[in-house]
C-alpha cells in the first residue's frame, strides 16, 4: 500500500510538472538602450517557437502566451542582438541593448545583384544614407552627393530649379562617347540626360522627378570588381538608388513640412551710370569716332542721370520652396509596406512666381512566406512635375545699359524706346511661355524562391517611363511692335521607356573549415525605346491662338524614334576562407544594338581579392591598437557603348521640297567595322581601423586605361562626307588616389562628435593618339596631357602705343596665330573632397559639411567675349583700364569698334594664359540643426516622435575667384543659390 501511494504521488507530481510546462503564460517587458532610451520597433522572438512581436512607442512588449521557460532574442538596428532566458519566476523582463561599436564594418552594402557586409567586400563602393540626404534642402538627389563621395565630381550647371548636373566618376575616359555613370532605381535603369529638345535654356534633369526624401540609400560603385557585373553599362561607374521600404514595426504615420528661401551669393559688381557713360565716351574718343543716335542712344537720347540696377531687378529676388510629405509604413515579420506622397514647389530669383512644382507618390510592399522560402518585393513610384521657368536666363540681360529707359510705359505695357531710340526690353522674356511637363513612372518586382538549402532562384523585372511635354512661345506682346511682329511657338513631345528582365540563380555552400562559396548566374534583357516630335509653328497674328498648331501660318514638324537593345549573361563566384580571405570573380558577355553585325557582342570580366590581416594572430599580438585591417585589390576589363544609336548605318536627311517632290540626302556613311571601347581598371586599397574602430582610414589607388577610342575621323571633302566614326588606337589614362577618414571623436551618454572626410587626387592623361599632329584634333589634344588641356597664347602685357593686349610670338615669325600656342593648363580639378562634422547633445544635433576643390577657371574679364566700350555694361573692375593717364592699368583701353587692335586682342585674350586663373574654393555646403522633442511631451498628443529642424545649402564660399561662382564659372548663367529652410517632422 505504501509503495502504491508513493508511486501515485510521484506520478501525480510528474503529471502536474508536465502540465505546468505546457501551460502558456503571459510574458512582458521593456527594451531600452544602455542609456535608458526606450527602443520602439525592436524585434523579439522566442527561440524554438514561431512567437514574435515588436516593441511599442515606449519600448514595451507583451506575449499573451509564452512557454514557462525559454529564451527570447532581441534585435534592433544599430544595436547588438541579445538573448535572455526566462522562467516561471521571471515573466517581466528589463532588456538593455548596447549599441554596436563597429557599425561601419557591419553595414550592409548594396552591390546591385547582391549585398555584402562592408568588411567583406572586395570592390570599391561608397554608401550615402538617407540621414545624410535628408539633411540637405535639395530637389535633386545628385546635389546631395556633391563633395561626399571620393572620386565623384558633380557640378551644377546653373542655379535654376530642376537644373541639370554634370557627373563624372574618376575622370573622363572617353574622347567622344558618353561618360555618365549608369543610374538604377531599385534595379531599373534610369535616364540621366535631359529629354529636352524644344530649345529650352534650362534642361530638366530626369532625376529631379525623384524626391530625395524617398531615398533610403545611394551606393556609388567605382572599380572593376564592383562594376563588372553590370558590363558595358557600368563602364563609367554605377549609381544605385534604393528607395525606402516598409520595416517590421507597428503602423507609423510620418508627416513632414518645410519651407525655405534662397538668394544669390556671388554676383558681378557692374558699373553705375556715371562709370558706364565715362567708359562709353572714352571708347568713342579712343576710336576717334563720333557717337550717333544709332550707335549711342545711351549717350545722346537716354537720361544721363537715370540708373537701374538690372542685376538686382532681374536676379535679385528671393526663391521660395515648399515641401510637404506624408508616409504610412509598418508591417510584421511576413509583410512590410510603405505608402508615401509628396508635394514640392520651388520658384526662382527671377521676377514673378514661375518655377517648378512636383507631385509624387510611391508604394512599396515586401512579403516573406511563413516558411521563409518565398520572397516578394514590389516597388512603384509616379511623379508629375511642371516647370514653367522662363525660356531665357535673365542673368544674361543684367548687363543692359544702366541708364536704359523705363521698362514700362505710362499704360503699364512694356516699353521699347527711349526718346525715339529702340532697345531690347529684358522683361519681354517674362511674357514668353516655357512649359515643361514631365511624368515619370517606375515599377519593379523581385521574386525569389529557395528551392534547396542554399539554392535560390530569383527574377527581377522593371519598367521605367519618362515623358516630357514642352511648349514654348514668343507672343506678339513680347516683341517690339515697331517691327510688325508675329507670334511663334514650339511644341515638343518626348517619351523614353525602358523594360528589363533579369532572371538569376544564387547558390551558397558552407564548407565548414574550408570556407564558404557563393555563386550567381544571371541574364539581362533590356530594351529602351524613345520617340520625339518637334513642331515649329510661326505666323500667329493673335496671341490668343498661339497655343494652337492649326492656327499657325507655317508649320514645320519633325519626328524621330529610336530603339536600344541590350542583352547579357553574367556570372559571379565568391569564395571566403576563415572570414579572412576573400576572392570575387565576375564575368559577363554583353550584346549591344549600337554595333554592327559581328561586333555586337564582347566579353568582359574582373577579379577582386581582399585579406583581413587584422584577424591574423601575429597582427593581433603585435598591434593591439589595430581593430581592423584589410588589403584589397581588383583588376578587370569593361566595355563602353555609350554612343548614339545606329551610328554604323547609312544616314539620310530629308531635302527641301522641290517641284512638289521631297528627296533624301545622305549625311552619314555605313561603317560596320567599329566596336566596343574598352577600359582596363586596376585598383589597390588599404583599410585600417584603430581604437575599436573609432578611427577608420581608407586609402585607394586606381589606374584606369581606356583604349579603342571611338572617334570621328575626318574624311577628304571629295567623299561628300566630313567624317566617319571609327575605333582608333588612342589610349586615355586616369590615375588617382582616394582617401577616406571616419572618426568617432567623442562618444558620451549626452554628447557625441563624429567626423567624416574624403579627398581625391586625380590625373587624366592622353597616352596615345596615332597621327595626332596631322589630324583635326591637333589643336585640341596633346600627348601626355589631360583631355581638357587648354592651348593658347602667352600674354605679355599691354602695348603702350595701341592700349591693346599683347601676346608672345612663340615661333618668331612676326604673326600671332595658332602656331604660337603654348600649353596653358586645364580646368580639371587637382584635388577635391569634403569634410563633415556631426555633433549631438541630448536631443539636439548639428551637422556641418565643407566642400573643397583645388582647380582653375575662366577669369571674369579676360575670359569674357564682350567688347568693353560697347553698349553693354561691364564689371566695375574694368575701370582700371589703360589710358595715357593710367599707363599701368590692368586692362586694355576701351573701344566700341568692331575692328582694330583692341577688338582683335579681345578675342585673343580669351585664349591666353591670362584667362585661366585660380578658382579653388572652400564652401560651407550644408549646415543642419535638428531638435527632437521629449517623449513626455508627446505622449499627451499621441505622437511617437517630433523633430524640428533648420537647414542651409551653399551657405558661404571662401575663394580668391573674382565675383563669379567658382563652381559654375559663368558670367551669363545664374549660379547656384544659397537656400535656407525650416521644417517639422512628426511620427504618429
Amino acid at each position: 500500500m505504501k509503495k502504491t501511494t508513493i508511486f501515485l504521488v510521484l506520478a501525480t507530481l510528474c503529471l502536474i510538472s508536465k502540465l505546468n510546462a505546457q501551460i502558456p503564460l503571459r510574458l512582458t517587458g521593456q527594451v531600452s538602450s544602455s542609456s535608458g532610451q526606450p527602443l520602439s520597433g525592436a524585434t523579439l522572438s522566442v527561440t524554438d517557437t514561431k512567437l514574435s512581436t515588436l516593441t511599442d512607442q515606449q519600448g514595451n512588449f507583451s506575449f499573451t502566451t509564452a512557454p514557462l521557460k525559454g529564451t527570447i532574442t532581441v534585435k534592433y538596428t544599430g544595436y547588438m542582438s541579445s538573448s535572455i532566458s526566462f522562467g516561471p519566476e521571471n515573466r517581466s523582463l528589463k532588456i538593455s541593448l548596447n549599441s554596436k561599436e563597429n557599425t561601419l564594418k557591419d553595414v550592409q552594402i548594396n552591390a546591385g545583384y547582391y549585398s555584402v557586409k562592408d568588411k567583406e567586400r572586395t570592390g570599391t563602393i561608397t554608401k550615402v544614407t538617407s540621414v545624410t540626404i535628408s539633411n540637405q534642402p535639395v530637389s535633386n538627389p545628385l546635389a546631395a552627393l556633391q563633395g561626399r563621395v571620393a572620386g565623384l565630381v558633380i557640378t551644377q550647371r546653373n542655379g535654376m530649379p530642376g537644373s541639370d548636373f554634370n557627373v563624372q566618376l574618376r575622370g573622363k575616359n572617353s574622347i567622344q562617347s558618353g561618360t555618365s555613370p549608369l543610374y538604377l532605381i531599385d534595379g531599373v535603369p534610369f535616364p540621366s540626360e535631359s529629354l529636352s529638345q524644344a530649345g529650352a535654356v534650362f534642361a530638366n534633369s530626369p532625376l529631379n522627378t525623384l524626391s530625395p526624401e524617398d531615398i533610403e540609400s545611394i551606393e556609388v560603385l567605382k572599380d572593376a570588381d564592383a562594376t563588372a557585373i553590370y558590363g558595358s553599362r557600368g563602364a563609367n561607374g554605377v549609381i544605385l538608388i534604393t528607395t525606402k521600404k516598409g520595416k517590421t514595426s507597428s503602423a507609423n504615420v510620418d508627416f513632414s513640412l518645410s519651407t525655405g528661401m534662397g538668394r544669390l551669393t556671388r554676383t558681378i559688381e557692374l558699373m553705375d551710370t556715371r562709370e558706364f557713360l565715362e567708359m562709353r565716351r572714352e571708347a568713342f574718343a579712343n576710336d576717334k569716332t563720333a557717337p550717333t543716335l544709332a550707335n549711342a542712344p545711351d549717350l545722346l537720347a537716354w537720361d544721363q542721370n537715370r540708373y537701374t540696377d538690372f542685376r538686382d531687378l532681374l536676379i535679385g529676388g528671393t526663391a521660395r520652396t515648399q515641401n510637404a510629405r506624408l508616409r504610412l509604413s509598418g508591417g510584421n515579420t511576413s509583410t512590410n509596406y510603405a505608402l508615401g506622397a509628396n508635394y514640392y514647389k520651388e520658384t526662382s530669383v527671377f521676377p514673378g512666381e514661375k518655377g517648378l512644382d512636383r507631385k509624387d507618390a510611391s508604394l512599396n510592399i515586401q512579403h516573406q512566406s511563413s516558411d521563409g522560402l518565398f520572397n516578394l518585393s514590389l516597388s512603384t513610384a509616379y511623379s508629375a512635375s511642371n516647370n514653367q521657368l522662363y525660356a531665357s536666363d535673365l542673368a544674361a540681360a543684367m548687363t543692359l545699359a544702366p541708364n536704359a529707359p523705363p521698362l514700362y510705359d505710362e499704360q503699364g505695357k512694356l516699353n521699347w524706346t527711349g526718346n525715339g531710340a529702340a532697345f531690347n526690353n529684358p522683361l519681354s522674356n517674362t511674357l514668353e511661355s516655357n512649359i515643361s511637363k514631365t511624368d515619370r513612372l517606375n515599377a519593379s518586382a523581385m521574386l525569389s524562391y529557395r528551392i534547396l538549402p542554399g539554392l535560390e532562384i530569383r527574377s527581377t523585372t522593371g519598367f521605367s517611363s519618362i515623358s516630357l511635354n514642352q511648349f514654348r512661345s514668343t507672343p506678339i506682346a513680347a516683341q517690339n511692335p515697331s517691327s510688325s511682329p508675329t507670334g511663334s511657338s514650339v511644341f515638343g513631345d518626348n517619351l523614353n521607356q525602358t523594360y528589363i528582365i533579369e532572371p538569376q540563380l544564387n547558390y551558397e555552400l558552407n564548407l565548414g573549415h574550408h570556407g564558404k562559396i557563393s555563386m550567381l548566374l544571371g541574364a539581362t534583357w533590356q530594351e529602351t525605346a524613345s520617340r520625339s516630335t518637334l513642331t515649329s509653328a510661326t505666323g500667329y497674328t493673335n496671341d490668343l491662338l498661339i497655343g494652337s498648331i492649326e492656327a499657325a501660318v507655317t508649320k514645320n514638324p519633325k519626328n524621330a524614334s529610336e530603339e536600344y537593345r541590350y542583352q547579357a549573361i553574367f556570372a559571379r563566384l565568391n569564395y571566403s576562407l576563415s572570414g579572412k580571405y576573400f576572392i570575387n570573380l565576375t564575368g559577363r558577355r554583353d550584346g549591344s544594338s549600337r554595333f554592327g553585325p559581328g561586333r555586337a557582342f564582347a566579353n568582359f570580366g574582373a577579379v577582386g581579392m581582399s585579406w583581413l590581416f587584422s584577424q591574423e594572430t601575429p597582427v593581433k599580438d603585435l598591434f593591439p591598437f589595430l581593430s581592423f585591417g584589410k588589403l584589397r585589390g581588383s583588376y578587370g576589363i569593361t566595355g563602353n557603348d555609350q554612343i548614339s544609336n545606329y551610328q554604323y548605318l547609312d544616314g539620310y536627311i530629308p531635302t527641301p521640297v522641290y517641284g512638289g517632290q521631297a528627296g533624301l540626302l545622305p549625311y552619314k556613311l555605313f561603317n560596320e567595322n567599329y566596336g566596343w571601347e574598352s577600359s582596363t581598371k586596376l585598383e589597390a586599397n588599404l583599410e585600417l581601423g584603430f581604437i575599436r574602430d573609432r578611427i577608420r582610414l581608407s586609402a585607394g589607388w586606381f589606374n584606369n586605361i581606356s583604349s579603342d577610342q571611338l572617334v570621328s575621323y575626318s574624311l577628304p571633302g571629295q567623299t561628300g562626307f566630313t567624317s566617319v566614326l571609327r575605333n582608333m588606337d588612342a589610349r586615355i589614362a586616369n590615375r588617382g588616389l582616394e582617401l577616406e577618414l571616419n572618426t568617432i571623436n567623442i562618444k558620451g551618454k549626452k554628447f557625441s562628435w563624429n567626423t567624416t572626410a574624403n579627398m581625391t587626387f586625380i590625373r587624366n592623361r592622353l597616352l596615345e593618339f596615332p597621327q595626332l599632329e596631322s589630324s583635326s584634333y591637333s589643336s585640341t589634344y596633346v600627348i601626355g596631357q589631360p583631355l581638357g588641356i587648354i592651348q593658347g597664347y602667352r600674354y605679355t602685357g599691354i602695348n603702350q602705343l595701341t592700349g591693346a593686349y599683347e601676346f608672345g610670338d612663340t615661333n618668331a615669325d612676326g604673326v600671332i596665330n595658332t602656331a604660337d600656342y603654348i600649353l596653358i593648363g586645364t580646368k580639371d580639378p587637382i584635388f577635391y573632397g569634403g569634410i563633415s562634422n556631426s555633433f549631438s547633445y541630448g536631443r539636439l544635433s548639428v551637422d556641418v559639411f565643407l566642400q573643397f576643390t583645388r582647380q582653375k577657371g575662366s577669369d571674369l574679364v579676360y575670359g569674357s567675349n564682350n567688347l568693353v566700350g560697347n553698349r553693354t555694361n561691364a564689371p566695375r573692375v574694368l575701370m582700371d583700364r589703360w589710358s595715357p593717364n593710367n599707363p599701368q592699368g590692368r586692362y586694355q583701353a576701351f573701344s566700341q569698334a568692331s575692328s582694330g587692335p583692341v577688338n582683335q586682342a579681345r578675342t585673343l585674350i580669351r585664349q591666353s594664359d591670362a584667362a585661366l586663373v585660380d578658382a579653388s574654393f572652400i564652401r560651407i555646403k550644408n549646415l543642419a540643426f535638428s531638435y527632437s522633442l521629449p517623449e513626455r511631451l508627446l505622449k499627451h498628443i499621441y505622437l511617437k516622435t517630433a523633430r524640428v529642424y533648420a537647414q542651409a545649402q551653399n551657405l558661404f564660399t571662401l575663394t580668391h575667384y573674382q565675383d563669379l561662382d567658382p563652381e559654375s564659372q559663368s558670367a551669363t548663367a545664374l549660379p547656384p543659390i544659397r537656400m535656407v529652410s525650416i521644417g517639422i517632422q512628426l511620427t504618429l
